[in-house]
């Protein structure tokens, strides 16, 4: 499959992908995408001029950004486009970066598609740092874990 990342301001396609992963994103997460959105990075993987995919990067301090969100169209997972939205998309972020943070559900909720996005960061070089449980505005059954990537 012949795919370009790239920036973009499409927020319209970004939500309708992550939309059809209701899984992982859910009508509170979805809302708190749409205002990130608007402050971040957005990158998108293209088929045929078609979004397949995004991640959505933000800024937490001059030298640390972080993974806040990353989705891919249900036909096109499992293709290596995820691998390769987050290993491009880095690059196009401003050079100033030295960390990469992202936080997922923890291992201590044994939810098995978690499970498997715990595996793909690793697989990306991302180093589980630490679980905060209960994490503030995740709910009291979300415990987080907290990777992070060097650039």
């Amino acid at each position: 499959m012949d795919t370009q990342i790239k920036k973009t301001t499409d927020t319209v396609a970004a939500l309708n992908i992550a939309k059809k992963n209701p899984h992982y994103f859910n009508p509170y997460g979805l809302k708190a995408m749409e205002k990130d959105f608007k402050t971040g990075f957005l990158i998108g993987a293209y088929h045929e001029n078609i979004m397949v995919g995004f991640v959505a990067f933000k800024e937490l301090n001059d030298q640390t950004v972080e993974l806040k969100w990353l989705a891919i169209e249900p036909k096109y997972q499992n293709q290596g486009t995820g691998t390769l939205l987050v290993n491009e998309g880095v690059t196009l972020l401003p050079k100033k970066y030295a960390i990469c943070e992202m936080k997922t559900l923890s291992e201590i909720d044994p939810d098995l598609q978690y499970a498997r996005t715990r595996k793909f960061y690793k697989k990306l070089e991302f180093i589980p740092l630490e679980t905060i449980s209960p994490y503030p505005d995740w709910g009291k059954d979300n415990p987080c874990q907290i990777f992070v990537k060097v650039l």
